[in-house]
């Protein structure tokens, strides 16, 4: 085992509405204590070791993606119990604005569903409805594909809903097709976004807790390595600027979203000053750089052991 992070997203209690993967301050208590509370080290110690080149293989770390309220709000207070400090990886538009979409869906087949498949049937009806000849070829080229075959906590699914999402859609055509599904429903995008996401007042009481706040981009694209590098210097460094500007200190670290990056996207980060980075997954990377630890989703932390949500 080498040294990694432990990766969490989504949490529930009785204010936020428990979804796919979500999980309780209880739940997030239990795992800490399972994979042992000695060996989670806080984010500023992982930084200094990872740069001196002193991790141990047995080291952990607590990482944060998305910038949820949730999070703040359900598993800081856990933390603070334990008295340990974590990374925090946001994406800054949604601090400036902007309303970013994937999370607004994902609450809203949280909430509009009686689970999850009812979502998933609609969702593939409008494809066929809207996108005929794009979901024919969709399908036969999920079928012999191992899209996310390594993420074995998504079910077959959740594996083929984020392919057609991420590889047969893409960005504009997606959009176009929630929108029809919201308009069905009559939900409103704006009403759906209240009370997911953090303000710029959680992330300073974080840093001056000693928490590590990082770059996660800007807009969160789901392919971020496919966009051009001038695209990608754009995000990371308005992700930057917008925490620079809060905090009064250049960021450091960074996750990538959805794990998309290329050489040239680490050549960029290097650049910009940022010496610890993470991937969202374990998958071992032949000469990993810094930039490309490894980070364990908890839900796989979950079944290994053995833990009831």
């Amino acid at each position: 085992m080498n040294p990694h992070g432990l990766m969490f997203h989504h949490f529930k209690d009785d204010r936020h509405k428990g979804g796919q993967g979500s999980i309780s301050a209880e739940v997030f208590a239990h795992l800490l204590m399972s994979v042992g509370l000695d060996r989670i080290l806080s984010a500023s110690e992982w930084c200094n070791r990872a740069n001196e080149g002193t991790l141990k293989q047995e080291d952990l770390c607590i990482t944060f993606d998305d910038s949820l309220l949730c999070q703040f709000d359900i598993a800081v207070p856990v933390l603070e119990h334990f008295n340990k400090t974590a990374f925090w990886f946001v994406y800054s538009s949604v601090f400036q604005g902007v309303e970013e979409p994937f999370e607004i869906y994902r609450y809203f087949r949280t909430t509009q569903y009686a689970n999850l498949d009812d979502f998933y049937d609609e969702f593939f009806d409008a494809c066929s409805v809207f996108y005929p000849e794009l979901t024919n070829e969709g399908f036969a080229m999920f079928g012999s594909s191992q899209y996310l075959s390594a993420a074995h906590y998504y079910s077959d699914a959740d594996r083929r809903f984020r392919f057609f999402r991420d590889e047969v859609l893409g960005p504009t055509k997606y959009h176009a097709l929630m929108a029809k599904i919201l308009t069905k429903h009559q939900v409103n995008q704006k009403d759906l976004s209240a009370d997911i996401w953090m303000t710029d007042e959680h992330l300073k009481y974080l840093h001056n807790r000693g928490h590590e706040i990082g770059l996660h981009s800007y807009t969160h694209p789901t392919r971020l390595s496919n966009h051009p590098i001038v695209e990608q210097k754009a995000e990371y460094e308005r992700n930057a600027l917008h925490l620079t500007q809060v905090l009064g200190r250049v960021p450091r670290t960074m996750s990538h979203p959805n794990n998309s990056y290329s050489a040239d996207t680490l050549n960029l980060l290097t650049g910009m000053g940022i010496t610890v980075g993470f991937r969202a997954d374990m998958t071992l990377v032949n000469k990993r750089s810094n930039l490309e630890f490894a980070r364990e989703d908890h839900a796989n932390l979950i079944r290994n052991f053995g833990i009831s949500c």
